[in-house]
C-alpha cells in the first residue's frame, strides 16, 4: 500500500527534478549546439564534485549509528566506491586539476549534514536528492556522451539508489513531512547552485581559449 505522506514527498521531490532538468547544466549537455570543448570542459569541473561525492558517502556511514541505516549506507558506499576514478578515466586527454570555491563549499555543505543531521534525514539527503540530481545529470550525460563509462553506469544505478530513499520512509515513521520537506529544498538548492558554477565554469574557460 502507497503512504499518502511518502507520496507527497515523492511528488514535491519528483517537481525539483523537473525543476534540475531545466537547469543551465542540463540544458548545456542536452543542447546539440554545444560547442564539443565546452561539453568536455564540464567533465573537468564534475570531477572534483565526483571526488567529494567519496567524501559526502563516507561522511554518512561514518556518522550512522543506527544498525539498519548504517547498513544501508554501506551498501550505498560499496556500490559508488571508484565512480570518481571512472570519471577520470573517461577524461584521460585531460588531465587538470581545478579547485573551484562553489563546488567546494557546495560539497562541504553535505559532508556536515551527513555529520549532524538524523539517520532518515541523511538517507533522503543521500538517495532523494543527490541520487535524483545524479540520475537526472546522468541521462543528459548519456545524450552527449553516448559511449562514456561514467554516465552509462550512472544512468543505471541511480535509479536503483532513488528508490532506495523510498523504501526508508515507507519502512519508518520517525519522520515528518516538513522536516523532510525542508531538507530536500536546502539539499536541492546546493545541487542548481553547484550545477550552474559547473555550467559557468565551461563556458568560461572554453570562451577563454576561443578568443
Amino acid at each position: 500500500m502507497t503512504r499518502p505522506d511518502v507520496a507527497r514527498i515523492a511528488s514535491h521531490n519528483e517537481q525539483w527534478q523537473r525543476e534540475y532538468a531545466s537547469s543551465d547544466l542540463i540544458r548545456l549537455l542536452a543542447d546539440e549546439n554545444t560547442p564539443e570543448a565546452t561539453k568536455k570542459a564540464v567533465l573537468t569541473y564534475l570531477q572534483p564534485w565526483s571526488n567529494a561525492f567519496q567524501r559526502m558517502i563516507s561522511a554518512r556511514v561514518t556518522f550512522e549509528t543506527e544498525p539498519a541505516l548504517r547498513a544501508l549506507a554501506l551498501e550505498h558506499q560499496q556500490e559508488e566506491i571508484g565512480h570518481d576514478t571512472i570519471l577520470a578515466r573517461s577524461r584521460a586527454t585531460d588531465r587538470r586539476v581545478v579547485w573551484d570555491p562553489v563546488i567546494e563549499a557546495g560539497a562541504s555543505w553535505f559532508v556536515d549534514q551527513f555529520a549532524v543531521l538524523p539517520g532518515v534525514q541523511r538517507a533522503v539527503i543521500a538517495h532523494l536528492a543527490l541520487e535524483a540530481g545524479s540520475l537526472v545529470l546522468s541521462q543528459a550525460g548519456t545524450r552527449a556522451f553516448p559511449d562514456d563509462e561514467y554516465f552509462t553506469l550512472h544512468d543505471e544505478a541511480d535509479a536503483e539508489h532513488l528508490e532506495m530513499g523510498y523504501e526508508v520512509l515507507r519502512e519508518r515513521t520517525d519522520w515528518t513531512e516538513e522536516a523532510l520537506v525542508t531538507v530536500l529544498d536546502r539539499a536541492w538548492q546546493v545541487i542548481v547552485v553547484v550545477s550552474d558554477r559547473i555550467a559557468e565554469c565551461a563556458r568560461r574557460d572554453t570562451a577563454a581559449a576561443a578568443a
